[in-house]
């Protein structure tokens, strides 16, 4: 199990909440990979009550799967549900990145532009910072939106798909994700255009690259899946 960061005081199940989600998003967990509540406590210092209302809150979520009273398990999603994700990402991160290309400001655009940067070192030798460089990228490039209710759809769709974009990082290899050809580039270039419609073909064709992760799931039923080839 992935190791987590204690919890400071304060709103105990909020944070627990909000951290075991980041850790889903983030691809820290694996797809199927079995959680318990008495290991999660301790990890983050806590009792298991928050963890216990954190996970039941991501459970709703669809994010977790509770097969028994003491069975929580991280959810395999069918080939299925992540084609469905991935249409209903390309709707809204792309409105999101018209949105953001109208309003970005040189700080905001900067940002992504570093976090490009660190995504392209990571790519090369820690799947799992890459994962979570990528998955800050997406959210930041939401975030200069500025439609608070999109970034949460957006949130709550990654929460579901964040351990198979994990397993994405690390099946592919270095020299693709690395590759000056990456699609967040064009999405930069679009922004700092300011060109809203490219900034919406960028990310929505970045999305798409994703449905390999569709061909794995058809292919291997929901598991392990094969290093690309190239």
């Amino acid at each position: 199990m992935s190791q987590l960061p204690k919890i400071a005081k304060g709103n105990l199940s909020e944070q627990v909440y909000a951290t075991i989600r980041a850790s889903l998003m983030d691809g820290r967990y694996e797809p199927g990979e079995r959680l318990t509540i008495a290991a999660l406590a301790e990890q983050l210092g806590v009792s298991i009550t928050p963890v216990r209302e954190a996970i039941f809150r991501l459970v709703s979520e669809r994010a977790l799967e509770m097969r028994a009273a003491t069975s929580i398990h991280v959810r395999r999603l069918t080939a299925a549900e992540l084609r469905e994700i991935q249409i209903i990402r390309k709707h809204l991160e792309g409105e999101a990145a018209a949105q953001a290309a109208q309003k970005i400001g040189r700080a905001g655009l900067k940002h992504l532009e570093d976090l490009q940067e660190a995504f392209a070192h990571a790519a090369a030798s820690d799947p799992l910072e890459a994962s979570r460089v990528n998955r800050e990228f997406h959210f930041r490039l939401a975030e200069a939106a500025e439609m608070p209710l999109l970034y949460a759809t957006i949130e709550s769709m990654w929460a579901q798909m964040g351990p198979l974009i994990h397993l994405y990082h690390l099946n592919t290899p270095k020299r693709v994700l690395a590759s000056g050809d990456h699609g967040h580039y064009p999405v930069l270039r679009a922004l700092a255009a300011g060109d809203a419609e490219a900034a919406r073909a960028g990310i929505q064709a970045d999305i798409g690259v994703g449905s390999v992760m569709v061909d794995w799931l058809e292919a291997k039923g929901a598991s392990e899946p094969a290093p690309l080839a190239g």
